[in-house]
């Protein structure tokens, strides 16, 4: 039998964080070892006590949650969309949900450098939230990076359209100084999940109501907790639903999901007025002996297998 893969979640719960770790769950060649909070879509200890209630609807609540950074590398935290509620998940009453003594102790980058030393060359990572706790865990250990055996990140942009900004993606924009020392220091195959994909990528109305209409547990806690975000949404005459993190989660569990990417060098903006957190790709085709040369450092998806993918968030929600 061939060895589970071993996987920690690092994310700002979040609906669509909710969806993808349900995605993750569902998937028996996966181990979901923990999961690491952040600050991004709500503050940090509401983020971990919102990964408990999926794990809970999940039944899975032997998986360890752990609170990381409450703000980012420099600043103060920026304020989140109203897309995802208050909470992060659409406000939703939940008078059974895990209390905050199930949230583990150890500090969320504390765990993820234990646990890349407890599973060094296995661990792999999925970062769905702003990547704070990553590169607070690279400035603690340089070496953290070359114990993973690959990272996948949503985040960033491609071709300069943002979802927070005219020019950047939220989960940059909320830590620009943290994504720029990730993709600068990670030093493991990093694949991006970037906005445009994601919106070239949403799903049908239709599809997104079938996908939550399985008689289970985790398909009504979903379509529960969605229904702020399609409220927000419908007004505004949205002809689909785009969902992010989940895209990035199926690229991880399929490679066959990933209909095309191309491997680059990318950095981040910190600094811009307009632009801070936008994600800056070197398109230039120099030679390797060109002074200007920039090793590529991330595979950027840029497009997606539709069905693939969507065969995968209905099969989280249907068992």
């Amino acid at each position: 039998m061939a060895t589970r893969r071993k996987l920690v979640i690092d994310c700002d719960p979040g609906n669509d964080d909710a969806m993808s770790i349900l995605m993750a769950l569902s998937d028996v060649n996966i181990d979901v070892i923990a999961i690491t909070c952040v600050a991004g879509n709500c503050d940090v200890t509401q983020a971990s006590l919102n990964a408990l209630r999926v794990l809970q609807v999940a039944k899975k609540l032997d998986i360890p949650v752990y609170t990381g950074c409450d703000a980012p590398l420099l600043g103060e935290r920026k304020p989140g969309s109203p897309y995802h509620g208050v909470d992060g998940l659409g406000d939703v009453p939940d008078p059974g949900a895990p209390g905050i003594d199930r949230i583990q102790i150890e500090h969320g980058v504390q765990a993820l450098l234990q646990l890349s030393k407890e599973h060094a060359g296995e661990l792999q990572l999925v970062s769905i939230g702003p990547l704070t706790n990553v590169a607070m865990a690279i400035r603690l250990d340089s070496a953290f990076g070359s114990r993973l055996k690959s990272c996948h990140i949503m985040g960033g942009n491609y071709q300069g359209r943002g979802n927070i900004t005219m020019a950047a993606e939220f989960n940059f924009y909320a830590d620009p100084e943290a994504a720029f020392v990730v993709l600068g220091q990670l030093c493991c195959p990093m694949t991006v999940m970037p906005w445009e994909t994601c919106l070239e990528h949403a799903i049908s109305w239709e599809t997104h109501t079938n996908t939550r209409s399985h008689d289970t547990e985790k398909a009504r806690f979903i379509k529960s907790v969605d229904e702020w975000s399609v409220n927000y949404v419908k007004p505004k005459n949205a002809p689909n639903f785009v969902p992010a993190d989940e895209a990035c989660m199926a690229c991880f569990l399929s490679d066959d999901v990933i209909k095309s990417s191309v491997h680059v060098y990318a950095t981040v903006e910190t600094k811009g007025h307009y632009t801070s957190g936008q994600m800056v790709v070197d398109w230039r085709k120099r030679d390797v002996n060109d002074p200007l040369y920039k090793k590529p450092n991330v595979t950027i998806v840029t497009g997606l297998h539709q069905s693939l993918y969507e065969q995968l968030m209905d099969r989280a929600l249907s068992c």
